[in-house]
């Protein structure tokens, strides 16, 4: 071979290196990018400059501090219903958010007679931790409050809700308690960890399934100390049926991240007479309580076997559509 031809061999040999490493960080960029927000993200900066309280909803409430099973310092309010009718619920906000995502629903519950606990997950609002994980280290967070709902009210039907991230967390947790737990109610929760990673590689970056779904499933192995494959709503929502503990999903018609065929399958999961899912039309991510609450409060009330709202006193919209 000529000196030229040799000189021309490695130019493209260098070229090709160059555009495998080219590759490899575009593909890792975003990956690592996905990683990171869901292995370290907390409470948004808006959500952080929203201060509202039970107290502005005209309910008596109190801060309470617990511990997760792990070991992590949680933060949460307790509202007491106002006339008691034998229900205590667990409410558990999604990624990003803080306990006050889920605020109006728990004040809507407790002005109809059931105990709320608003908690804020690991590593968002006021809680500690170090890591998030998609709802499956979440769900020993949802289990602490659980359990704490025991202690303090123990002739009480529990219940379990979340919305997204915090739907997951309830699932897991009612699966692990489902002794203890009357019903769970999924609001635009995901189907399973590796779907929704590959639906977010999609959405914001454009990337296929292979590599980046799988490249990012194995940082957060790696990140956040956990397996990603078993963080699976429709398994958890199946457990919950044959344990006789019944579903209520609601889910938006709009819903791109946790898209209506998906809420469907955890749904059919479960199997349960009593579960139910209602579809709110228009409604996007985390949103169909906040566009149509009435619909909202009618199946929560139903659901949760609320005692009829006083005659004499009108319902109040505790819900804000337009947040």
């Amino acid at each position: 071979m000529t000196p030229a031809g040799t000189r021309r061999r490695k130019a493209r040999r260098i070229l090709c290196g160059l555009a495998v490493l080219g590759l490899l960080v575009a593909l890792s960029l975003p990956t690592a990018v996905g990683v990171l927000l869901a292995s370290f993200s907390g409470t948004r900066p808006q959500d952080l400059q929203d201060r509202a309280t039970p107290g502005d909803y005209g309910i008596s409430y109190r801060t309470v501090l617990l511990r997760s099973e792990d070991g992590v310092r949680l933060a949460g309010w307790l509202l007491r219903a106002r006339h008691p009718g034998g229900c205590a619920v667990v409410l558990a906000h999604g990624l990003f958010r803080s306990r006050r995502e889920v605020l109006d629903r728990a004040a809507y519950l407790a002005a109809r007679g059931c105990h709320a606990l608003t908690l804020d997950l690991r590593r968002h609002g006021d809680s500690g931790g170090t890591r998030t994980s998609l709802g499956f280290l979440e769900g020993l967070d949802l289990m602490a409050g659980a359990r704490f709902l025991r202690r303090e009210f123990p002739g009480d039907r529990l219940y379990l809700f979340g919305v997204s991230m915090g739907g997951a967390a309830a699932a897991r947790a009612g699966a692990a308690m489902a002794a203890d737990v009357a019903g769970v109610v999924l609001d635009s929760t995901f189907r399973n960890v590796p779907e929704v990673v590959d639906r977010y590689a999609d959405l914001l970056v454009g990337l296929p399934p292979f590599p980046a779904g799988d490249l990012t499933l194995l940082g957060l192995e790696l990140a956040a100390d956990f397996e990603p494959r078993e963080m699976d709503v429709e398994r958890f929502s199946a457990r919950l049926g044959e344990a006789g503990v019944p579903v209520l999903v609601i889910a938006g018609n709009r819903d791109r991240r946790a898209p209506l065929e998906a809420q469907a399958t955890v749904f059919r999961a479960n199997g349960h007479p009593a579960s139910r899912m209602i579809v709110v039309e228009g409604a996007t991510h985390g949103r169909p309580c906040l566009r149509k609450p009435r619909i909202c409060e009618a199946a929560l009330a139903e659901f949760l076997d609320l005692p009829p709202e006083d005659a004499g006193t009108p319902a109040k919209l505790l819900y804000d559509p337009g947040r």
